[in-house]
């Protein structure tokens, strides 16, 4: 099976004259406002694209590098970077940048909970009830921001997220922008790749519940929203599409597998509703694998090395079992536990290696 239209673009490696290499660490200026900041024992150091960054190659900002009473110092329009080397390389008293527009100077350490953080994203809303934690982000009251992205995964050449050459350096990326909190979200994109643009359906009303919903009734359903002119523009089927009872150890909450009994002709469903300009989305939870009930578990067992005799699960999820539903013209999107729902590959990066516990498909 060609998986060539999940194929990514990056440009990892950056500009040679970006970078300045001493004993055991590494830095690059990736913007006047951006510095890469990297420690490693061995002295290896990661060029591959990380789950963050994809796009380290910019154009080079004018800098001076220079020696100071036994201190190196990278300066730019922007930023003052100091380090003294060290046997323990990155220290509080060793590394600290100096931002100008704030005159505040951030020490190795220092946690971004001082930086009067203005918080970013969280993961999930579920069971959420008033207030949410959020993570850090890139912006804050002082001016800086550091993030670590030292225990991210890398992309191989295959397009692969796989573990880092090196998982002892440290790797860390120095936001010193001021108050131009627009300018720093303009400048992660240009590393991290942009956000596209919303389609303007996603934007419109969806229909979503976790009900066992027959196709006949999900039609009417919708011809009930028409007829009384509320107008949707998606309409989910929850995890009822496929089977739940499934006679083994599978507790049904991870399927790949039609209920032709609630859904007859899956084809025809979805064709209906493509007819009606309506978008279709399917809740998957990938986590379990793929079960001997399945109508793919023959080919799925066979192409990872099981004997499918033997009747043993699949662990989570292959190639093959990308594209689940032969029958449908959804197509596949995974994405973090319960993230929302994305119309195709944008470059959506899990925090970890497992595969998240929700994959919707939309079409």
């Amino acid at each position: 099976m060609s998986l060539s239209h999940f194929e990514l673009t990056f440009d990892p490696a950056p500009s040679p004259d970006a970078v300045v290499t001493l004993p055991s660490v590494r830095f690059t200026i990736i913007t006047s406002r951006l510095i890469r900041m990297e420690s490693s024992p061995t002295g290896e150091f990661e060029d591959r694209a990380s789950q963050a960054f994809w796009y380290r190659r910019q154009p080079t900002p004018p800098f001076q590098q220079r020696e100071v009473n036994g201190a190196v110092e990278i300066e730019t329009e922007h930023l003052l970077l100091r380090y003294i080397p060290s046997e323990r390389v990155f220290t509080p008293v060793s590394l600290s940048v100096h931002v100008k527009a704030m005159d505040n100077t951030w020490h190795f350490g220092e946690h971004i909970w001082k930086s009067g953080d203005l918080k970013g994203t969280t993961r999930t809303l579920d069971e959420t009830d008033g207030f949410a934690n959020l993570e850090s982000g890139l912006m804050a009251r002082s001016g800086w921001a550091v993030y670590d992205d030292s225990r991210s995964l890398v992309f191989d050449e295959q397009g692969w997220l796989t573990d880092r050459t090196a998982p002892g350096n440290l790797d860390l990326y120095f936001f010193g922008y001021g108050h131009d909190y627009v300018g720093c979200l303009q400048d992660f994109q240009k590393v991290a790749g942009s956000t596209p643009m919303a389609p303007r359906w996603v934007l419109g009303n969806w229909w979503s519940r976790y009900w066992a919903y027959t196709q006949a009734e999900l039609e009417n359903l919708m011809e009930d929203f028409e007829a009384h002119q509320m107008p949707l523009s998606v309409c989910i089927v929850d995890m009822d599409w496929h089977i739940v009872q499934t006679g083994n150890q599978s507790v049904g909450w991870t399927g790949y597998t039609w209920n032709r009994d609630l859904f007859p002709d899956p084809q025809a469903f979805i064709d209906w509703l493509h007819a009606r300009g309506l978008r279709t989305a399917l809740n998957l939870h990938p986590a379990d694998g793929v079960f001997p009930h399945e109508a793919q578990y023959e080919e799925m067992a066979t192409a990872v090395g099981i004997d499918p005799a033997i009747q043993e699960p699949v662990p989570l999820i292959s190639p093959i079992g990308s594209s689940p539903m032969p029958t449908s013209n959804t197509c596949t999107t995974p994405s973090n536990w319960r993230a929302s729902i994305s119309g195709g590959s944008t470059g959506n990066r899990a925090p970890n290696r497992r595969c998240g516990d929700s994959t919707r498909c939309i079409g």
